[in-house]
């Protein structure tokens, strides 16, 4: 698991080929596997699979991308309640989706403020969104300059040094890179995204994993809904990707008391258990 979450990277240039019918089959089946799965706080996430580059055969509406994505094939959409804790499990769900196409050797990127939100009104009821969507196809090795323009913008292969993100006990002592648990930070270190601002701190005490974010206050103003706390689920994806594969039992909760620190703000605990 390390590997494939260090290895998959978001690709924005695709090649001019339509999946073939056993890719088809295997993106279909993995949609199946998490459409309308519940995340940690109980909330659903509705996908839907579009195979072409349009919503719908008839009337051929396209999936605008602003031109930050080059020969999108097909895409999927995915559709929650917009609450903080509802993009959590939003989160962590759809990146779930993303690492098992990605062990598919199918690729994607995350696209959050960059596509016609609009045009998938259809999907959403009162009180939610679609957030977010990703093309899935085959990566062009031969990158658009738009797409180096992006990656070089948000420093996109930079990781943020691990002792400014994971803390032992309290936030003025970094935790080692030689703790037990460091390999699986190293997951959570290596999650995508919004603009590569890796918004999560992480506290350890004893057997209590706390997870808080450090927002991005312009984000707040820019999109109508909680993009960090989609970072911080897929933080949740790779940690947990990480306790199951160490056949770590854990319970996910968020009953902590806050910290007074006001640049930090509590998301939730990865309690473990053995």
């Amino acid at each position: 698991m390390l590997n494939l979450i260090k290895e998959r990277k978001s690709v924005r240039t695709y090649l001019d080929k339509d999946l073939t019918e056993k890719d088809l089959k295997t993106v279909e089946k993995i949609i199946e596997t998490y459409n309308n799965a519940e995340g940690f706080f109980k909330h659903k996430v509705k996908l839907q699979f579009f195979k072409k580059p349009f919503l719908n055969d008839s009337k051929k509406t396209k999936i605008g991308t602003y031109g930050f994505v080059t020969n999108p094939r097909c895409f999927i959409a995915g559709c929650v309640d917009n609450s903080f804790y509802g993009m959590v499990d939003y989160g962590f769900i759809f990146e779930n989706m993303i690492l098992e196409l990605s062990k598919n050797h199918l690729s994607t990127v995350w696209l959050g403020g960059t596509f016609e939100r609009k045009t998938f009104d259809f999907m959403q009821k009162d009180h939610e969104i679609v957030p977010t969507i990703t093309p899935v196809g085959y990566e062009d090795k031969v990158q658009s300059q738009k797409e180096q323009d992006v990656r070089e913008h948000v420093h996109a292969d930079q990781r943020v040094p691990f002792e400014t993100l994971f803390f032992n006990e309290s936030f003025d002592q970094p935790l080692s890179e030689s703790h037990k648990l460091a390999e699986l930070f190293e997951l959570v270190r290596f999650a995508p995204s919004a603009d590569n601002k890796q918004p999560w701190r992480v506290l350890v005490k004893k057997n209590n994993v706390h997870f808080y974010l450090h927002r991005t206050a312009a984000y707040q103003q820019q999109l109508e809904f909680d993009v960090q706390a989609i970072d911080m689920g897929i933080a949740l994806s790779h940690f947990v990707k990480g306790l199951e594969d160490k056949k770590i039992k854990f319970e996910v909760t968020n009953d902590f008391v806050n910290i007074d620190l006001p640049h930090l703000e509590y998301a939730f605990s990865v309690k473990l258990n053995n």
